[in-house]
């Protein structure tokens, strides 16, 4: 679902497109299906496009859309993710590498992104993987092949040279330091909670601010939003596709074993525990330290940030859906996430 103010109309959308394909393609017979849109993804809309011409030949597609009324983060940079990705398909991360990124607005109303369907299998949030599904049904053993094909990537993703790569326009400082990153989020908090954040994201920040890590981790292209409903999976259980790299940033690859980690033990921990095949945190740490050739340095304060970013994107669903006239008593009534932030402070 996409967790904005507004969406945008399909149908509006399916004509624009079909206007911009057969501009490029001198095709007047090509046709586009109803869209339809996923079952995931909570920021950019995301649409699949059947493109129909010939002989009823179809060509799946995925495009990406910035919402259409207020959404989760204030700038929804298309172009920095399409040349992101464009760049990571010259290397061995698999990505779906962008098709065309249109920013004219006149077509389908705001810019869109074109990327090919990766067939595979994606995880399912709503209900869990960790209940119900194709992995849960699958054995142990494969489950945990997945879960090591999953942490071999990310720390492929952070073994690159992002440098080489031309990546550097992700760094929040230009250098790819905590710093930029804690400003960043910092900033982002005040605007999702409209200037008055929780106190316990506002003490947490502080508490980041003051604890940061020294000397810090060297910096690394960081995917951002590392979690298993984020890549789709092939027969074989390995990544086929990474996907939803609008938060890529530059910085200490510990910042996204941290999301990982938290972000995991929240989703297990609403499903009544884990995979039976998935390792535990320090088996996890382990294999994503021999994975990237080092030791990973202060987990718990990444943990710690990681906590603090997902839950001041949480305190922006909340004022969103508060917005649309729902109840966002959650945030603050008995909400695992931030009870585990806290429970961190106290500690």
């Amino acid at each position: 679902m996409t967790v904005a103010n507004r969406q945008h109309d399909l149908d509006a959308v399916r004509v624009g497109l079909e206007r911009w394909f057969r501009s490029r393609r001198s095709d007047d017979a090509l046709a586009i299906a109803p869209l339809s849109r996923p079952s995931v993804g909570l920021s950019s809309e995301t649409l699949f496009v059947d493109v129909i011409s010939g002989e009823d030949e179809r060509e799946l597609l995925v495009a990406r859309l910035p919402p259409a009324g207020d959404g989760l983060f204030p700038i929804y940079d298309l172009a920095g993710q399409a040349e992101t990705q464009r760049r990571l398909a010259d290397t061995t991360i698999p990505v779906a590498a962008p098709l065309a990124y249109e920013s004219d607005p006149d077509w389908v109303g705001v810019p869109f992104l074109l990327m090919p369907r990766i067939p595979g299998r994606p995880l399912a949030t709503h209900p869990s993987f960790a209940r119900k599904g194709w992995l849960h049904d699958a054995a142990p053993a494969d489950q945990a092949r997945l879960h090591s094909h999953f942490i071999d990537v990310l720390a492929a993703i952070h073994r690159l040279d992002w440098r080489a790569l031309g990546l550097a326009f992700l760094a929040r400082d230009g250098q790819g330091g905590i710093g930029g990153e804690l400003d960043w989020w910092e900033r982002y908090l005040g605007w999702a909670s409209d200037g008055d954040p929780l106190p316990v994201l506002a003490d947490a920040m502080a508490w980041c601010h003051s604890h940061r890590p020294d000397p810090e981790p060297p910096p690394s292209l960081l995917w951002g939003d590392v979690q298993l409903v984020n890549a789709v999976f092939d027969d074989d259980f390995r990544p086929a596709a990474i996907l939803d790299w609008e938060m890529a940033s530059i910085g200490p690859p510990e910042a996204d074993l941290g999301w990982h980690l938290v972000l995991h033990r929240m989703t297990a921990d609403a499903a009544g525990g884990d995979l039976p095949g998935f390792p535990d945190r320090d088996a996890t740490i382990s294999a994503y330290e021999r994975a990237l050739g080092r030791a990973v340095a202060d987990v718990e304060w990444f943990e710690t940030f990681a906590l603090v970013r997902s839950g001041a994107i949480l305190a922006r669903i909340a004022a969103l859906l508060s917005a649309s006239g729902v109840d966002d008593s959650w945030l603050t009534d008995g909400n695992p996430q931030i009870d585990l932030l806290a429970q961190r402070l106290r500690d």
